[in-house]
């Protein structure tokens, strides 16, 4: 697992967390806005750049980024920030970070899609992204901003998420099929680590309404955390909301940082 590093080291500190399939470039529209007030630290998961083996495990993942703040002396995290993926990634590591006596402030999740499926059904999707990612192989963003597949998964606004998918493209030569099968698996096997309420209620979920994500896993997050707090907004895709709405979304970001600071 490769780690960067943006801001100034004695701020308080965010872990930002990209999605399935993104290494940590993907968040530069969002970290690039950050580092002035904040210590942001993005990991490269494993088998996300060239030599670096194959994505492991939901709980492996968090434990190797807890592992490296312990190193680098961070006994407080002011924000956990994941996006789709990286929001299931995102929790355990507040888990692990909390049970290891590290200090977090609040997390704030997009678009998580947090729910448990069936077999068959990950295995249907796991082909899916095997074969989306073949494809992106010596591709353009031109050429793969125009798939179907990806149309109906920014409900109908692609162009959104220029960005990620841009960072995808350069990164898919080097994605193994272990890697798509195990980050399948981290995507739709979730088992809702325990949060106090106090904690809970520093927890923010936000969702597009029409996203898959919020139609099948809302009720699921909210069930199992019935304190934490929740945005649904209209007009949107999964994850297009952080991109159109930049700046407004940074603020968003700073504000609850801000709501939730721990004295260093």
């Amino acid at each position: 697992m490769k780690f960067y590093e943006y801001g100034e080291k004695n701020a308080h500190v965010i872990v930002m967390l990209p999605g399935s399939f993104c290494p940590a470039s993907a968040l530069e529209y969002l970290y690039k806005d950050l580092e002035d007030m904040f210590h942001v630290i993005i990991p490269d998961y494993n088998g996300h750049y060239e030599g670096g083996g194959s994505f492991t495990t939901r709980h492996n993942e968090a434990d190797q980024i807890r592992k490296y703040l312990k190193k680098k002396g961070i006994d407080s995290v002011c924000m956990v920030y994941g996006q789709s993926m990286g929001s299931e990634v995102g929790m355990e590591l507040a888990s692990q970070l909390i049970k290891s006596g590290v200090k977090v402030g609040c997390c704030f999740f997009d678009g998580a899609p947090m729910i448990t499926l069936s077999k068959p059904y990950k295995l249907f999707m796991y082909y899916k992204f095997r074969t989306m990612i073949r494809m992106m192989n010596n591709k353009s963003i031109d050429d793969v901003i125009q798939w179907k597949f990806l149309n109906k998964f920014t409900n109908g606004d692609t162009e959104s998420v220029r960005p990620m998918i841009e960072s995808l493209i350069k990164i898919a030569p080097v994605i193994s099929d272990k890697s798509i099968r195990n980050e399948t698996e981290c995507c739709y096997t979730f088992d809702f680590p325990n949060m106090t309420e106090e904690m809970q209620r520093n927890i923010y979920f936000l969702y597009a309404k029409d996203e898959k994500a919020c139609k099948t896993c809302y009720r699921l997050v909210k069930k199992a955390y019935p304190r934490a707090r929740f945005k649904v907004l209209n007009g949107y895709g999964h994850l297009t909301y952080s991109v159109k709405c930049q700046s407004e979304y940074v603020k968003l970001l700073k504000k609850v940082c801000k709501a939730h600071t721990i004295d260093k």
